[in-house]
């Protein structure tokens, strides 16, 4: 969660990993005792069953591309979890047209912080 050092810093913890599409290791983070202390896990190449769903526990709301329900040939290699902790008012996903990026954007007495998890093929 947000972590206020004064009155005048904000604090966000974020976490970002390529999980190669591993189930085992979307769990292993997912389970980790250390993760409780991260805001927003940005993940690339997550886990994505059949169902076209990634694993998530109650901890965090899962964001998926904006292309993600609309595009079903395309595979999401980009999703955002944001700890469930954190205000629903404070934070957005905001549309952006590719299965490779997630866009958030955080608004807060600091002003807006925006953030984007872009997995890359390197092509």
């Amino acid at each position: 969660m947000f972590n206020h050092a004064n009155q005048n810093t904000v604090r966000l913890n974020i976490w970002q990993q390529n999980l190669n599409t591993s189930l085992v290791a979307q769990e292993s983070l997912l389970n980790s005792p250390e993760i409780s202390n991260w805001d927003v896990l940005a993940i690339q190449e997550p886990h994505i069953n059949f169902l076209r769903n990634t694993r998530a526990n109650h901890h965090w709301h899962v964001l998926y591309p904006t292309h993600h329900l609309t595009h079903p040939e395309q595979r999401s290699r980009a999703v955002t979890l944001v700890k469930s902790q954190l205000d629903t008012n404070t934070w957005k996903q905001i549309p952006f047209p590719s299965s490779d990026v997630v866009i958030i954007q955080l608004t807060g007495t600091y002003g807006n912080c925006t953030i984007f998890n872009i997995y890359n093929d390197g092509e």
